[in-house]
């Protein structure tokens, strides 16, 4: 089991403001930086100010708000935003941040990187194309994907 870093208690002390990192866009509630180790270009994290939930429901609004604009505008086709809540999801920094990840139709080879292939032993698609309460339901609404490389492997 590994040991948690402990949390930081103030946004000032987050190393997104350490580092004299841009900030992209701010408010009262939250600021907008883009990501130092970006997944592509406009990787964003939305991070709130405080650690509640009002400021956090805040960046969270914002980041969906973003999104929408981004995809109404015919600049990103889809978009994929999320946490990492403890070392073992991945968080580096303990304090609140949404990362903000564009996608494209062919930003990857074989299947869009859905969550359903995130997890190495996790259900992936091949786990409900296989299943047999969920098969033809899924084979139905994915068949344009189902013989692309990584989909079904």
């Amino acid at each position: 089991m590994g040991v948690e870093k402990p949390l930081i208690e103030k946004f000032e002390d987050t190393p997104f403001v350490k580092s004299g990192q841009d900030i992209v866009d701010e408010n009262f509630y939250y600021a907008v930086f883009n990501d130092k180790w970006p997944v592509c270009d406009g990787h964003l994290l939305f991070v709130p100010k405080e650690n509640n939930i009002k400021h956090l429901t805040m960046a969270l609004e914002a980041t969906v708000e973003h999104g929408d604009k981004l995809r109404n505008e015919g600049k990103i086709d889809g978009y994929h935003f999320g946490m990492n809540m403890g070392g073992s999801a991945g968080q580096t920094v303990m304090w609140p941040h949404i990362h903000f990840i564009p996608r494209h139709y062919d930003d990857c080879e074989g299947f869009p990187g859905s969550v359903r292939l995130a997890h190495r032993n996790g259900h992936g698609a091949k786990y409900y194309m296989e299943h047999p309460d969920f098969k033809d339901e899924y084979i139905k609404i994915h068949k344009e994907h189902s013989t692309i490389k990584g989909f079904s492997e």
